[in-house]
């Protein structure tokens, strides 16, 4: 049976996302012909740390020996697998600048290995850094509405670049009867990233957030994704209805390879789980 070569497949799961962003953006198309409102001119900061529950799903190889990866939502309490989160952002009008830093140790018990293998616990030691820019598209009335708050969308798009720092151990628990204990190994690489953002304003006090990009390909990882989406409470802290609670859902995926043979390192992880947090803006 014929197969597509990697690299044409990998062009059509890129092609593949792009027509979804562009549907995304589509379907926007009428919430975006009313009155667009005029960008604001002074600087405008956000701070917002987060806690992310991570699960993971997909497979790991260390110096040649391949491990599955599957850890589910009950995972997440027995091994604290937890992620600190802080994200922040500066705005001037319509142009702006945006970091995420994330650190992770995550752990799994008893996961599928080398010939049929069960008794391999992989640890990972992670590390993200996301900085990049955006410039603010504009913002607009959904609907007329009673009130001081009419419902409205934004629209960001954003560029960037996700720096990651790996350390992943495979211990096999005398598996291997004494030959070897385990295997270890770190890898870092940068990977660039573009992708669209939207605020919806439902209210005074209610936001949506969603949010979604695409990276790798040219270089670092040979594919990465990432997506969330956020619901938020507006509230006064220190100021006039300058913070919101957030809640919802974030998921991660990268696939990223080096070597082969007895040196190979892959990470072909997605990450996924809720996440909550406090938006702060001054």
């Amino acid at each position: 049976m014929y197969q597509k070569p990697y690299g044409l497949m990998r062009r059509e799961k890129i092609l593949v996302v792009l027509v979804i962003v562009a549907l995304m953006l589509a379907a926007l198309a009428p919430a975006l012909a009313a009155e667009e409102k005029p960008a604001e001119s002074a600087w405008e900061f956000h701070v917002a740390p987060y806690l992310w529950a991570i699960a993971m799903n997909g497979n790991v190889t260390v110096k040649g020996f391949e491990a599955d990866v599957n850890m589910s939502f009950s995972d997440i309490w027995d091994q604290l697998n937890f992620a600190l989160m802080l994200a922040y952002e500066a705005r001037k009008g319509n142009w702006g600048l945006w970091g995420d830093t994330i650190y992770s140790n995550l752990q799994d018990n008893n996961v599928s290995g080398p010939l049929g293998l069960t008794d391999i616990d992989p640890t990972v030691n992670v590390f993200w850094q996301g900085l990049g820019g955006f410039y603010r598209l504009g913002t607009w009335d959904l609907a007329d509405a009673p009130g001081k708050k009419r419902p409205s969308v934004t629209v960001d798009a954003y560029a960037g670049a996700r720096y990651t720092y790996l350390d992943l151990k495979l211990d096999f628990n005398g598996a291997f009867q004494g030959r070897v204990n385990d295997v270890s190994d770190n890898k870092s690489w940068v990977e660039p990233l573009l992708g669209v953002r939207t605020i919806w304003d439902l209210s005074e006090r209610w936001t949506i957030t969603a949010a979604g990009d695409i990276g790798g390909v040219a270089f670092g990882s040979d594919f990465a994704w990432d997506a969330f989406g956020l619901i938020g409470y507006r509230f006064g802290l220190f100021g006039e209805d300058n913070a919101r609670v957030l809640a919802g859902y974030r998921a991660l995926s990268q696939d990223y390879t080096d070597g082969n043979g007895r040196d190979k390192f892959k990470w072909d992880i997605t990450m996924h789980g809720p996440i909550l947090g406090l938006d702060i803006g001054f």
